[in-house]
């Protein structure tokens, strides 16, 4: 630590992290001005280790002869407009020696103060999302098209793209751990809304004020606000495209070289053109080693 050891911490702006609006009878909404947050009295509370001189010994002898080696994972966000466009065929600019996973999110850009900045669209263009698959370099991942609708505006649930989403968080079949996902969050296409329920791109962004009270049979859903003072059974919307490209299971660098590909490819398609005002985020998660050296260099190898 002769190098200082600091935390830079990022706040959110408002926009992104406060929900705040008046509902009327009607279920309209209407902003209540501009809220504003801060932080204050911050604390790090550090665990602090104490080793014996051997291991003071080893430690030093490994700084001498190449470096000591630590591994760890991050993430690499792209991001592209998608407002107009049926058809998708983004370009991930990712070079790593070693990717993890892929995860791509719709989300509203910019963010307003009067929805859910979190809210992850399956669609916004009143049909859905028909299928997506990862090309890279002249391979795709998964090698069938994740399917995601029974006709052409019809979907499906999404059952498919979340067993992608589970083989990607290495959590298939663990029961052990419990989500916040259900069918009335995963890939719900816009809904019908009742005339006492108004909410934006049809109640995707509901965050638990709109209640389903029944179902199409195309599966798009009727929305109606909630008996007061009850909430809505139905949280903002949630759906990730998800791929995962580890080779083992195990805790070493096990993920896809992207340097040997030529180029990452997400092609995606949906039955109706998508709303401006969105985009489409593409996090890759990614292996990363530091090397410590002696006289406090450190080199990353990505």
């Amino acid at each position: 630590m002769a190098s200082q050891f600091a935390f830079e911490i990022t706040l959110a702006i408002e926009a992104q992290c406060i929900i705040s609006f008046v509902k009327t009878s009607t279920g309209d909404t209407t902003a209540t001005g501009s809220p504003t947050y801060s932080l204050s009295n911050v604390n790090m509370v550090c665990e602090i280790l104490e080793f014996d001189a051997s291991y003071d010994a080893m430690f030093a002898l490994g700084l001498k002869n190449g470096g000591v080696p630590i591994k760890y994972a991050t993430w690499e966000q792209f991001t592209f407009s998608i407002g107009g466009l049926a058809s998708l065929n983004l370009q991930i600019m990712e070079r790593a020696r070693s990717v993890k996973a892929l995860f791509a999110v719709q989300r509203r850009f910019p963010e307003s103060i009067t929805t859910d900045a979190h809210c992850l669209f399956f669609e916004t263009g009143g049909g859905t999302m028909q299928s997506y698959q990862y090309r890279i370099g002249a391979r795709f991942y998964p090698a069938q098209p994740v399917q995601l609708n029974t006709t052409t505006s019809t979907p499906n649930g999404g059952a498919e793209a979340l067993v992608e989403l589970q083989k990607a968080l290495n959590v298939v079949g663990d029961y052990r751990l419990s989500t916040g996902i259900n069918t009335l969050r995963w890939a719900l296409p816009r809904a019908t809304c009742s005339p006492d329920y108004v909410n934006t791109i049809a109640g995707q962004e509901a965050d638990f004020t709109a209640t389903v009270t029944a179902f199409s049979a195309a599966g798009v859903p009727t929305f109606a606000v909630p008996q007061y003072p009850l909430a809505g059974n139905v949280g903002s919307s949630c759906f990730t495209a998800a791929i995962d490209l580890e080779t083992s299971n195990g805790v070493e660098i096990s993920g896809l070289n992207a340097e040997e590909q030529s180029d990452i490819s997400l092609l995606v398609t949906y039955s109706a053109t998508q709303a401006s005002g969105y985009i489409m985020e593409v996090y890759a998660y990614i292996d990363k080693m530091m090397i410590i050296r002696e006289n406090n260099v450190v080199d990353t190898v990505v």
